[in-house]
């Protein structure tokens, strides 16, 4: 049985009126309508939605937002903080506390007055290096007199003793940082490229010997030669001439009953002139032993 209840009726026809019929529409154009009411729903929903966002917009813009002043590089940031409402259910204000701002804001020409009214914050002082030298400035003035005052009685002392001894003529004194430096030219002691002792120098050095039992610490023995190069068997240089002449004079001074254990010995050749080299004055004055001595007193 035909589903169609026009198959009948059209089947009926004659060929002829079949074939001259105009061809049927289009069964589906109910899809058109279809389409164009869904679009306007569509449409619909997106107006509803754009309205939903503008309201939400213009919500959130009308909405109180918290004040803040404009930042300054000195005083702190100022936020005002409004208290909150009391509302009833019928949503009618009850009470409204009284505005009261916590601070006021104001120009930007106001930042000095700002930063007088700030909390000022106690800091320890700190002493600076200018000021603890001018503190102890002083004292080292003071302390630096008082060496140069004890030096001066030493050299004072030394010089007197060396006047009783009668060894002024070939003895000189220098006293420096609480030391005493006795001064004695080569050819007192010595004989020309010689490292022995003559009967004049040991006479010398024993005359010394009870001025250098009152000193305390070590005593230091130097020999010093000029800058003429000598080459011998026994002096290969120099250096070995002021060691040899130096320990010489240990040597002696042990014997004298000095502690052996207080005594150094020590070489400078050319090194440390006093004088020039080019003379045969400075060259003579060049040409010496020193004994460092510091006395108990110091």
């Amino acid at each position: 049985m035909s589903k169609d209840p026009f198959s009948k009726l059209q089947s009926s026809l004659p060929l002829e009126d079949l074939l001259n019929q105009p061809p049927l529409r289009n069964s589906h154009n109910w899809l058109l309508t279809y389409l164009d009411v869904f679009v306007l729903i569509v449409m619909l929903v997106i107006t509803l939605i754009t309205l939903g966002d503008l309201k939400t917009e213009q919500a959130a813009a009308n909405k109180p937002q918290a004040i803040r002043p404009k930042k300054t590089p000195t005083a702190a940031p100022v936020v005002i903080n409004c208290p909150p409402l009391v509302v009833a259910e019928n949503k009618s204000v009850q009470q409204i506390a009284p505005f009261e701002p916590i601070a006021e804001i104001k120009p930007d020409n106001a930042d000095i007055k700002a930063e007088s009214t700030a909390p000022t914050i106690n800091t320890p002082e700190i002493k600076t290096a200018a000021a603890t030298n001018s503190i102890s400035k002083p004292a080292d003035i003071q302390q630096a007199a008082a060496n140069s005052e004890d030096e001066n009685k030493l050299q004072q002392q030394l010089t007197k003793t060396i006047d009783e001894f009668g060894l002024n003529k070939t003895v000189n004194i220098k006293v420096t940082q609480g030391y005493a430096q006795l001064e004695i030219q080569d050819k007192v002691l010595f004989k020309s490229s010689e490292a022995g002792l003559t009967a004049s120098g040991e006479a010398l050095i024993k005359r010394l010997a009870p001025l250098l039992k009152q000193a305390v610490g070590l005593i230091l023995i130097e020999g010093h030669t000029d800058n003429i190069p000598i080459k011998t068997a026994q002096f290969p240089s120099n250096w070995e001439l002021g060691a040899s002449r130096a320990t010489s004079v240990l040597h002696f001074l042990v014997a004298q009953q000095l502690d052996s254990s207080r005594l150094r010995a020590i070489t400078y050749a050319d090194t440390m002139p006093i004088a020039d080299n080019s003379t045969p004055e400075g060259r003579e004055k060049n040409r010496r032993v020193n004994i460092l001595i510091k006395f108990s007193g110091q």
